[in-house]
C-alpha cells in the first residue's frame, strides 16, 4: 500500500470519530507490515481513549516488526499509567512512522517524534497536511486560541432567507439535504441555538439518523434572561444529551433554580453593549474539552458570531425558492458600513443534494 493511499484511509478513519472524541482529537492510525501489507487499523476511542495507535496495534493480524505506522496526527509523548503512543509505537518494532502535522498540545509538540527518532524510528512530517489540518482544525483551535473551532449552519432561499416574515421556514430545503445536516450534528461536539429558534420552533436538537442517535451532540442556548419554556423539547431528554444555557451574570430568575434541579448547566455570562459575550461562552465550552461547534441560528446568534470573526466556517444549504425581501434573512444586521468591512469567505466545495445545493465555505484568514 503507498504511504499517501494510508494516509487517506488513516483520514478516513479520523472522520469518523468526528464529534465523540472531545476533548481528544479524532485520529485514525493505520500499520502496514515491512512489505507494506495493511496488518491494523484503528481510530480515537469515544470520548478520546484509548488512542488511536493503540487501537491499530491491538487490531494487528501479524508482527509490526520493521512495519510502518500511518497517523494523522503526531503520536502523543505525555503518558499516565500506560506508555505514550509514541513508546507503543517503538516497542511494537514500528520502524517508520509517517504523520501530516505535529501535535501542538505542549505535552507532545515535537517531542513525539524526538522519542521516536532517538530509538531509531524514521519519521515522515508532511504528508496529506492540508486534509489533517481541516480535520483537527477543532482541536488546533481550542490548543492555539482557547475556543472550539465554529461553524454556521444555513439552510436558505436563493435569495438568502431563513423564513418568511411570518416565521415560516418548514420547509425551505429538500429531505436529502435536511438529512446532511443531522450528519453535520453527529460530527460535531456542540449545536447552539438562541433562545429565539426555541421559541419559535421548539426543536430537539438531537441527531436522528438512525444509528447515530449517540452521537447527538450537546445542546447550548442563548437565553440571556432565562425565557425558555420548562416543556421545550431540549429539556426533555437532558439525562441522555447534556444542556447547557447561557445567561446573563447573576440572573435573579425563579427558573434558575428550577433548571438547575432538572439538570440543566447554567454559564452565567457578562454583557457587552446589551449582547451575552459569547467570547466567554466558546472559552467556557474550550475548558470544558469541546473541540466543534455548530451553530445553527438564530440570525441575531450568527451576526453576532459572525461580528467577532468567530464563525470559522459556513455550510450554506440553498434551496431553488424566492421569500422576497421581508424573508427573515439568514444574518442579522450587525453594522457593516462599507465592503471592507465584510466578512469574507472562500468556497470549499459544492455538492447537489437532489433540489438543494450545498456550499461550504471558510473564513478568510
Amino acid at each position: 500500500m503507498q504511504l499517501e493511499v494510508a494516509m487517506r484511509s488513516a483520514l478516513s478513519l479520523a472522520k469518523q470519530g468526528l464529534g465523540v472524541c472531545y476533548p481528544n482529537p479524532s485520529v485514525g492510525c493505520v500499520i502496514l507490515d515491512n512489505s507494506n501489507n495493511l496488518i491494523g487499523l484503528g481510530r480515537t476511542s469515544d470520548k478520546g481513549s484509548p488512542h488511536a495507535e493503540m487501537n491499530a496495534l491491538n487490531s494487528l493480524t501479524a508482527s509490526a516488526k520493521g512495519g510502518t505506522a500511518i497517523v494523522t496526527l503526531e503520536p502523543c509523548a505525555h503518558k499516565n499509567t500506560s506508555p505514550s503512543c509514541a513508546e507503543l509505537l517503538i516497542n511494537a518494532g514500528i520502524k517508520h512512522v509517517v504523520i501530516p502535522i505535529l501535535d501542538p498540545d505542549k505535552r507532545t509538540n515535537g517531542k513525539g517524534v524526538k522519542l521516536l527518532e532517538d530509538s531509531g524510528v524514521k519519521v515522515t512530517l508532511g504528508v496529506l497536511e492540508k486534509e489533517s489540518l481541516d480535520i483537527n482544525s477543532g482541536f488546533l483551535f481550542r490548543i492555539k486560541y482557547n475556543r472550539p473551532f465554529v461553524s454556521l449552519k444555513i439552510a436558505s432561499s436563493l435569495d438568502g432567507k431563513i423564513s418568511t416574515f411570518t416565521g415560516k421556514s418548514k420547509w425551505i430545503t429538500g429531505e436529502l439535504a435536511r438529512l446532511h445536516g443531522h450528519s453535520l450534528r453527529a460530527n460535531h461536539d456542540v449545536i447552539l441555538v438562541g433562545i429565539n429558534t426555541v421559541l419559535k420552533d421548539n426543536p430537539r436538537l438531537d441527531c436522528r439518523i438512525k444509528g447515530l442517535e449517540k452521537h447527538s451532540p450537546v445542546r447550548v442556548i442563548v437565553d440571556s434572561s432565562l425565557s425558555i419554556p420548562i416543556k421545550s423539547n431540549v429539556l426533555n431528554n437532558i439525562n441522555r444529551i447534556p444542556t447547557i444555557i447561557w445567561t446573563k451574570k447573576n440572573i435573579t430568575s425563579p427558573k434558575k433554580k428550577i433548571l438547575i434541579n432538572m439538570g440543566v448547566k447554567i454559564v452565567e455570562l457578562y454583557k457587552n453593549n446589551n449582547k451575552l459575550n459569547l467570547i466567554e461562552g466558546l472559552t467556557d465550552l474550550s475548558n470544558k474539552g469541546f473541540n466543534r461547534v455548530l451553530v445553527e441560528g438564530g440570525s441575531e446568534i450568527s451576526a453576532s458570531l459572525m461580528a467577532n470573526n468567530l464563525i470559522d466556517k459556513v455550510f450554506l444549504y440553498r434551496s431553488g425558492i424566492f421569500i422576497g425581501g421581508d424573508g427573515l434573512s439568514g444574518i442579522a444586521s450587525y453594522n457593516i458600513h462599507n465592503l471592507d468591512l465584510a466578512k469574507r469567505y472562500n468556497l470549499l466545495k459544492t455538492r447537489i443534494l437532489d433540489g438543494d445545493v450545498l456550499e461550504e465555505w471558510s473564513l478568510v484568514s
